[in-house]
């Protein structure tokens, strides 16, 4: 009688650990294509523009909705730097209340700010997403680093040096953009999406 007792509260004592264990995050090639899933995102966090002469750090609100980005820059004491939407046909860019506007939004705030940045292949690298066949994969299948060329032909490099668990998906969580002597140091502090 005693075994059986035994038996079942480590039957009961099992079951228990499996209901409490944590959901694992969906990582590597399983969140690239739940990803795919989503048209809406937003991420916030800090950006960092490095150059041989020039460093700027600013907090950032990224945002994606329907292939339409928009962009907000902002100090750490909360003031607007720049702020960047696309529309259907142009992309608009605020800087100190004057707005400008172009085609492109690359390019765009490229001109008004002096800053590089790929834009248009941003929903693709921001969240690891494969852009073409030049990248590595780490040991658990997320991308660790990859190349690409922008819509001006400028070749860019990405590193991807952490990956955290947002809401059970494996996202960048810090990551650098480099181009020549450029060097773009993002960290992301908060992912949001919606279907």
């Amino acid at each position: 009688m005693k075994q059986i007792h035994l038996i079942l509260l480590m039957f009961f004592l099992f079951l228990g650990g499996c209901a409490q264990s944590p959901k694992s995050p969906v990582q590597g090639q399983a969140t690239l294509n739940t990803l795919n899933t989503f048209n809406v995102w937003q991420a916030r966090g800090k950006i960092a523009f490095i150059s041989d002469d020039d460093r700027q750090s600013v907090n950032f609100n990224w945002q994606l909705q329907n292939d339409k980005q928009s962009l907000t820059l902002s100090s750490f004491i909360g003031t607007q730097v720049l702020k960047m939407t696309e529309f259907a046909h142009h992309s608009e860019i605020i800087v100190d209340g004057k707005p400008y506007t172009g085609p492109e939004s690359g390019p765009l705030i490229e001109r008004i700010s002096g800053w590089q940045l790929p834009i248009k292949q941003a929903p693709n690298w921001f969240t690891a997403t494969r852009l073409n066949d030049h990248y590595e994969l780490d040991v658990q299948g997320n991308i660790s680093e990859a190349s690409w060329q922008d819509e001006q032909g400028k070749v860019w490099t990405i590193k991807y040096q952490r990956y955290r668990n947002f809401d059970g998906l494996t996202l960048p969580a810090r990551l650098t953009l480099s181009h020549q002597d450029i060097s773009i140091k993002i960290q992301i502090n908060a992912w949001h999406f919606d279907t």
